[in-house]
């Protein structure tokens, strides 16, 4: 297994070689891409390749670790910051969908190729999507306190935090920027969806 400190190091000067990979694996799905495939796209022999990573499941691996931890340092980065919770709320949706239009093909990578891990990396990408689930559900339950003035419980809010989810992340089915607009405008969009009924109880 991968250590953490050797994770980091590469992740440092392998960002070329993650996007390079994202893209060609959704394209092709991850069976349908060879470490050969791989190896042509980014511009590297098949045994340079071998020399950074063990199997395809490891760049799988990475790929996914190096989005969740983006998301998840963007989210710690708005509960040290003094703003309202209607604001907070508002840069939580724009950094999910900013970086995801930025990261299209590592979205749809993100989406499904955590089943692909063995147990060891399964765990490891299950706890840092939990733990930045957890920071948006505090965002989100801080919102609908300040708005409504009630405490909602934890099943209603997490409810309501996959809901959020269920907006942010489907873009990566259907947006353009040709036809749908910018980032801001896609993120301000869910923003005033979301706000306008997360509250409502009927």
């Amino acid at each position: 297994m991968t250590s953490q400190a050797t994770i980091d190091k590469r992740l440092t000067g392998l960002d070329e070689i993650l996007d390079k990979s994202a893209q060609l694996m959704a394209r092709l799905g991850y069976h349908g891409t060879s470490m050969r495939d791989l190896a042509g796209v980014t511009g590297r022999s098949l045994s340079g390749l071998y020399h950074y990573f063990s199997d395809k499941e490891e760049l799988l691996f990475l790929i996914n670790q190096r989005g969740f931890t983006s998301l998840l340092a963007m989210a710690n980065d708005l509960l040290g910051q003094n703003m309202t919770p209607a604001a907070r709320l508002a840069r939580l949706i724009e950094n999910h969908v900013s970086y995801f239009i930025d990261h299209l093909s590592e979205m749809r990578i993100m989406t499904s190729g955590g089943m692909e891990m063995n147990d060891e990396r399964s765990r490891i990408l299950r706890e840092l999507k939990q733990e930045y689930t957890n920071l948006a559900r505090k965002i989100v339950g801080d919102y609908m306190r300040t708005e409504s003035g009630t405490d909602y419980a934890d099943n209603i809010l997490s409810r309501k935090t996959f809901l959020l989810y269920g907006m942010m992340n489907w873009i990566f089915g259907w947006y353009s920027a040709e036809e749908h607009g910018t980032a801001q405008q896609v993120s301000e969009d869910i923003f005033r969806t979301f706000t306008k009924g997360c509250c409502a109880t009927e």
